[in-house]
């Protein structure tokens, strides 16, 4: 079987012919971006009132498997905890009973995220060039990369970049939860950090001390490390020195909780993956038609 043109054609006829042909292509399928793009504003509409503060909310369980280092539960509701309870019992604290009402970051970026996909969206549709293939190739370059931010974010492990804090000033420095002064049952040296991670919400708890502070062992203490009777309370961040509004400190204790599955952060991150999905489609079609590269950006 051969797929040469009949009767033949001479090349110069040839390549026109082909020109066209990739022509009325890519005409054709400019066209049916402009309806993908009616889809994907759609679809960032629903991901955007996933995020919209409507009660009742999501009431996620917060509790340590196999100890009762952490019992308690909190509602989320849009981008923020509206309501949590939390009971402590940690090694290096007293027994302690506190309530929190934080913001999430991390959601409050997203729904940043969101507004800019809608704007790229618009912007793709009723300016510039809808006929020209490098404007809509380079929208749809800055959509996809607005969707990956979105997903990296709700998976808990936002992209690195230039203005990400340094190791030793991670994120979690400058987003805990602070400590109220009006609230006495929330020790002063108490750290709580939640983030999303696929699908539910992750609670860091850490104590901190300062790194001035001497470590203060008991003689019975000390035997019990020697003959191995007592373990000091090792993880991974044991060894670092962080800032904590401006002080240096050392994390005393650190256990970290997963929450039960929050339903609507399950759904927001299925849609979010099924438009990054269509775009990077567009985009490789887009890429053929024009004789480019497709792996890669």
């Amino acid at each position: 079987m051969t797929t040469a043109v009949y009767p033949h054609l001479p090349p110069d006829t040839l390549k026109k012919e082909e020109d066209d042909s990739t022509a009325r292509e890519l005409s054709w399928l400019l066209e049916s971006l402009q309806e993908t793009l009616v889809s994907l504003k759609s679809g960032l509409e629903e991901c955007y009132a996933l995020l919209a503060p409507i009660e009742p909310g999501s009431t996620l369980v917060m509790s340590s498997p196999r100890s009762e280092s952490v019992k308690g539960h909190v509602t989320r509701v849009g981008t923020r905890i509206v309501k949590g309870t939390l009971h402590l019992r940690l090694k290096t604290l007293p027994h302690t009973h506190i309530s929190l009402t934080p913001a999430l970051p991390a959601l409050e970026s997203l729904r940043d995220l969101l507004n800019q996909a809608l704007d790229c969206v618009d912007i793709t549709r009723w300016t510039g060039d809808r006929h020209s293939a490098a404007f809509i190739s380079g929208q749809l370059r800055l959509l996809h990369s607005i969707l990956v931010s979105s997903l990296s974010l709700l998976s808990g492990s936002p992209l690195s970049s230039s203005s990400s804090p340094s190791p030793s000033s991670p994120p979690w420095t400058s987003t805990s939860t602070p400590h109220s002064p009006s609230d006495p049952s929330y020790p002063p040296n108490l750290s709580l950090h939640l983030t999303p991670s696929a699908g539910s919400l992750i609670l860091t708890v850490r104590v901190l001390e300062p790194v001035t502070a001497e470590p203060s062992l008991g003689l019975v203490t000390k035997l019990a490390f020697a003959i191995g009777a007592q373990r000091r309370l090792e993880h991974d961040e044991m060894e670092g020195v962080f800032v904590v509004a401006g002080e240096k400190v050392r994390v005393r204790e650190k256990v970290v909780v997963e929450s039960s599955a929050d339903p609507m952060m399950l759904v927001l991150g299925a849609k979010l993956g099924a438009l990054e999905r269509t775009v990077e489609a567009g985009r490789v079609g887009l890429r053929v038609v024009c004789g480019e590269e497709v792996d890669g950006d």
